[in-house]
């Protein structure tokens, strides 16, 4: 094997070694285009074929694929396992007042909530849906007493 396609692994690996370092998306193209050079190099393609192969490779990824790539993963949701929270029917620990928050008990832990009703008062004991996380506060509404309670 020749001197360039130790010297497209070694940019190959320096790619993927930024790549993991930071979340732009950029280095990684560069991996692809190290990654066909280094084949290529395999069959003794002079220097400017491999240097000609490496930058059109890299730049069609980063034109064509980048854009692609990274609007699907800004358009992933994370969910959280709050979320899971929504819907649920708990009980309200301490009032929620128009001018207080409240809490609620959300398997064993103790939140503070808001009515999604600004002008209610919901008293100690009241059963509330969770429909709504906002920050580190849970937003509810009050339910009627016959629904189950988690």
């Amino acid at each position: 094997m020749s001197i360039w396609f130790w010297i497209y692994l070694g940019i190959l690996i320096l790619s993927i070694i930024i790549e993991v370092s930071t979340t732009d998306l950029t280095s990684f193209w560069f991996a692809i285009g190290a990654l066909v050079a280094m084949i290529v190099a395999i069959f003794n393609v002079p220097w400017w074929g491999l240097l000609i192969i490496f930058s059109v490779i890299s730049t069609l990824c980063i034109i064509f694929l980048r854009p692609i790539v990274k609007k699907k993963f800004e358009n992933a949701t994370i969910p959280t396992n709050a979320d899971v929270a929504i819907g649920k029917i708990v009980m309200v620990q301490s009032s929620i007042t128009p001018n207080q928050l409240g809490e609620i008990k959300y398997e064993g832990i103790i939140w503070s909530a808001l009515c999604e009703d600004p002008t209610l008062t919901i008293p100690v004991g009241s059963k509330v849906e969770i429909i709504r996380i906002e920050g580190n506060k849970m937003v509810v509404k009050n339910i009627e007493r016959g629904e189950k309670h988690e």
